[in-house]
């Protein structure tokens, strides 16, 4: 009987370099889940800033899509996957800790909470093209479906459970402070990633390609596939009223219901408990 090759028949988490990246998924994760209670409570209950400005924050955090979210594919296949993943922590985990430090010295204001927010939504989106880039060289095809139901899981928790916890640092530390844990997560998540050892070349330059050129194969390439062009567009929808909903919840449930910060987290805790269902139900569905 022939043998089959252990990539082919161990799961993902045998392998070290894979079990680093979930780890380190699961630091940055967690505490990003925790900003998304924190930030905006940071300008509802600290800067008591308006619906507008509170809105006008949202927009800083989503405006990186818009503005990078296109070249941002044609840029990262350009460079190696992993140290841009470890940049784009220490630097999501550097403007993060600006905050606190900011309010221990009383100097906080909403421009930096909209500068804070723009850099750290920049980093995210090249965090996230290369990180969807860099799992395939960790791991064979066979293992794609298993690595990122894996991750998704560990998504799905993190929106489970560090809306919860964030509320409950806010409550205890103020929303500043709890802000270090968001910080702490990233620069977690850089020492896990810094920790991977697989060697990864350079990509080879294409001759004759440009941005401007790659930018526009790649639009004409998901919007004249049928199924893509519907997923594009299904997910564009989702996250125009996503943001909608982001702008304006805080206020909501802080001025308008009363909320207490722990009860702020627990009620975005419950809304994310059907993202973990999908992401458990994912792998089991895709092997169907």
């Amino acid at each position: 009987m022939p043998v089959r090759p252990r990539a082919a028949t161990s799961g993902p988490l045998r392998m070290r370099d894979f079990r680093l990246l979930l780890a380190g998924a699961a630091a940055g994760q967690l505490g990003a889940q925790v900003t998304l209670v924190a930030l905006p409570l940071v300008a509802v209950l600290q800067l008591r800033a308006p619906a507008f400005q509170v809105g006008l924050l949202t927009a800083a955090e989503t405006a990186a899509f818009l503005l990078v979210g296109l070249p941002a594919g044609a840029w990262v296949d350009r460079m190696r996957k992993l140290p841009l993943l470890i940049r784009a922590d220490v630097v999501r985990a550097v403007a993060m800790a600006s905050i606190p430090l900011a309010a221990v010295a009383d100097v906080l204001t909403m421009a930096q909470l909209y500068v804070v927010a723009l850099i750290t939504g920049v980093a995210t989106v090249f965090f996230d093209v290369a990180h969807q880039s860099f799992l395939p060289q960790l791991l064979p095809k066979e293992q794609l479906v298993a690595g990122n139901g894996a991750l998704e899981t560990i998504r799905s928790s993190a929106q489970v459970a560090g809306p919860g916890i964030g509320g409950g640092l806010v409550q205890l530390l103020g929303a500043p402070l709890a802000i270090v844990a968001d910080a702490t997560g990233y620069a977690v998540s850089a020492l896990f990633l810094w920790r991977i050892k697989r060697p990864e070349p350079r990509p080879e330059p294409v001759p004759g390609a440009s941005l401007r050129k790659e930018v526009g194969e790649g639009l004409r390439f998901v919007f004249g596939h049928p199924l893509l062009r519907v997923i594009a567009t299904a997910t564009g929808l989702a996250n125009l009223f996503s943001a909608v909903l982001m702008a304006t919840q805080a206020v909501f449930l802080v001025r308008v219901l009363g909320l207490a910060p722990g009860a702020v987290g627990l009620v975005l805790s419950a809304a994310a408990i059907g993202g973990l269902a999908g992401a458990l139900c994912a792998g089991p569905l895709a092997a169907r």
